[in-house]
């Protein structure tokens, strides 16, 4: 994955929240995203994963299993996600569950892919972290499409 400066400078202005209106995204950012308190299995993890953003992306993970609790989350590449397994996918996560799409910036076609994923009807709110995203099923809230920053 190469780094872009100018998709990161883009994306400040909500690393921390800022500029997001809808109060349940506010919170999943502010308190899941961004959030810097130690939990219990962060031992775990840092034992298990020697590379600091391998720790930082595991480390995140565990914190929206917390969050998306006790519906499911499943982490998926790009790749394997198909317009007809869509609907499996939301019957396994439930309606409050999410799954975590990695490899969306990998090439130009994954890219486009994603842009076509998060427009589907299934699909809810959605956070792109550049190298990954965290797409959430419940339509309840009101569809919308976030940029952050994940360093």
């Amino acid at each position: 994955m190469k780094f872009n400066i100018i998709e990161f400078l883009k994306r400040v202005g909500k690393a921390k929240g800022f500029g997001i209106q809808s109060p349940w995204a506010f919170r999943f950012v502010t308190e899941v995203v961004a959030d810097r308190w130690r939990y219990y299995a962060y031992e775990d993890i840092e034992k298990k994963f020697q590379k600091r953003y391998e720790q930082k992306y595991q480390k995140l993970l565990f914190r929206i299993r917390n969050f998306v609790y006790p519906d499911k989350l499943l982490v998926m590449p790009l790749t394997s996600i198909t317009a007809e397994n869509l609907t499996d996918l939301l019957c396994q996560v439930g309606r409050k569950g999410a799954i975590v799409v990695e490899g969306i910036r990998e090439s130009k076609e994954s890219l486009c892919k994603w842009e076509k994923l998060k427009e589907r009807e299934e699909i809810g709110i959605t956070f792109d972290m550049y190298s990954f995203a965290v797409c959430f099923f419940d339509r309840d809230i009101y569809k919308q499409h976030y940029k952050l920053n994940f360093l």
